[in-house]
């Protein structure tokens, strides 16, 4: 017996039936993996693209990230909202922001969500997947004078009993990579958590080996590309 599939999304964390994933094979794609918005711009914009060979309606809007906000409204506008993207074309979101709400004196991080919702399949009873790619947006003050690579430098790798932590003595997010222990080739796959914002501690890694005298890492840069950083030593 021939089993008959309706045309319906695949849901894995909303009920409105999409797939949350930043996967390669996605119709529309974002052209960076994270957006810089500088408080002395008028906007920060960002570049999508459609790799299918049919148009695409395209759903954009953005979250609260590791930014905590009373009432979990987020300052900002994307336009447009909502726009068809033909085949190969590419096209521009823009985020504007309120102007009131945000700290002045670090970073504020938030999600940019972009769903695409594919067109209606040629043949019937088709399986079709919605993808949603995840994109991180960071609101920088127009008061802070300092680079990524400057805010790294202060970052203070720690073991508290078989913890590896984490401080950040910057006003800027930073983003780890790779994390690699001791003399090994692999990095890591299980980091706790791999962002520390501003002015705070995380833990990295749990169950520590007992002989861990250095690790090596990398930081994402604000390209998105692996920026590697000298082997810092554990004590």
């Amino acid at each position: 017996m021939m089993m008959r599939l309706n045309r319906f999304f695949i849901s894995t964390c909303l009920t409105t039936a999409v797939l949350c994933t930043t996967h390669s094979h996605a119709a529309i794609q974002a052209l960076a993996s994270r957006v810089i918005y500088n408080a002395n711009a008028k906007a920060a914009t960002l570049n999508i693209r459609n790799n299918a060979s049919q148009p695409y309606m395209v759903q954009s809007w953005l979250e609260t990230g590791e930014t905590t906000l009373p009432d979990n409204k987020v300052p900002f506008v994307v336009t447009p909202p909502l726009l068809k993207l033909d085949p190969k074309k590419e096209s521009v979101l823009r985020f504007i922001y309120s102007g009131t709400g945000l700290a002045s004196d670090r970073e504020s991080q938030f999600w940019i969500n972009i769903q695409e919702i594919p067109p209606k399949p040629e043949v019937e009873n088709t399986l079709q997947l919605a993808v949603r790619s995840k994109i991180k947006l960071f609101y920088r003050p127009a008061q802070i004078d300092m680079e990524l690579v400057d805010a790294v430098k202060k970052l203070r790798w720690f073991v508290d009993g078989k913890v590896l932590k984490l401080e950040n003595k910057s006003p800027l997010f930073v983003t780890i990579g790779d994390l690699t222990l001791n003399n090994e080739t692999q990095p890591v796959a299980n980091m706790n958590r791999d962002m520390v914002p501003p002015f705070e501690t995380i833990e990295v890694l749990k169950g520590l080996p007992s002989n861990l005298h250095q690790i090596q890492y990398t930081y994402i840069n604000e390209y998105g590309g692996n920026t590697p950083m000298p082997p810092v030593s554990i004590k």
